[in-house]
């Protein structure tokens, strides 16, 4: 048998023998450590992934949890702050309630005067009023920007996901509480023309004794769906009297007064959002 001989020197064998060394390696690496690298990276980008969904789905529920709060605090304010108004009634109704309240003083109802109203009222705080020292003052520092309370409750809740993301400590960002836009939505509120409330302006003129006439405002000062917005009063023209022994016609001065008051009546129809929403969840649970 031949004996294969070559010219290559010691050296040169082990060069090749290092470059077949290398490419075994090469290999090995490319085709059985680099996919473990591979699973080992998209497994770290899911964990990151699912700690990302981890984090919005607790700020879900943390939301949920203070949009319940803000919600029944909303509805709650919506309640108290309209309770005392009429519901939305229509002229006739309007006219027999004024009417019977006119009666119930014992005065005798002249004329009725309605104006309906064709929208939600704009109505402007008493001039001597706390509510329109705060408008006044708010004006004076319109100039000043004012932060968005939704914009910076959004960008809190961005700080805290992007910490918790990056590894920081995510307690030490607080997430701003809902009640704090909607505080702030309350106190820089200026115009009524969203409130929903409707005001008909009313003019009533009636006779009775002064001291009826003095009983019936007195009542309508009190009460907080009605603003009365000026009165005036006079004592009713003398009548002229057929005296019966001499047929002579006196005219004698009557105790009974006219009285004619403008005011402002205000109704509101509040939807009961808690039933709809109640509806709604059901029906979304129906559908699921």
């Amino acid at each position: 048998m031949a004996k294969l001989e070559t010219n290559l020197s010691n050296k040169d064998k082990a060069t090749i023998a290092v470059v077949l060394f290398v490419g075994v390696v090469f290999v090995f690496s490319w085709y059985a450590i680099r996919p473990a690298i591979m699973s080992i990276r998209a497994l770290s980008d899911d964990i990151d992934q699912a700690k990302t969904v981890e984090i919005q789905s607790r700020g879900k529920v943390m939301s949920l949890t203070s949009a319940e709060s803000v919600f029944d605090r909303v509805v709650s304010d919506l309640r108290d702050s309209t309770d005392d108004y009429y519901e939305v009634m229509t002229s006739s109704q309007i006219d027999r309630m004024a009417t019977n309240y006119v009666l119930s003083f014992g005065l005798f109802p002249e004329a009725l005067y309605i104006t309906m109203p064709n929208g939600p009222v704009e109505e402007t705080p008493y001039v001597y009023s706390s509510a329109a020292d705060r408008q006044a003052n708010m004006a004076v520092a319109a100039p000043t920007p004012t932060p968005d309370p939704l914009e910076d409750a959004v960008e809190n809740v961005t700080n805290t996901v992007t910490s918790v993301v990056n590894g920081t400590d995510a307690s030490a960002t607080q997430v701003e509480s809902l009640f704090v836009p909607y505080n702030q939505a309350r106190d820089v509120a200026t115009s009524t023309q969203f409130s929903g409330v409707q005001a008909a302006d009313l003019t009533l003129v009636m006779t009775g004794s002064e001291t009826a006439c003095q009983t019936l405002i007195d009542d309508l000062c009190h009460k907080p769906s009605i603003r009365l917005v000026g009165f005036e009063w006079s004592r009713v023209e003398p009548i002229n009297v057929v005296d019966e022994e001499t047929g002579e016609v006196v005219r004698v001065e009557s105790d009974t007064y006219r009285l004619r008051v403008d005011l402002r009546l205000y109704m509101t129809d509040v939807a009961d959002y808690e039933a709809l929403v109640s509806d709604a969840v059901e029906a979304a649970g129906a559908e699921g």
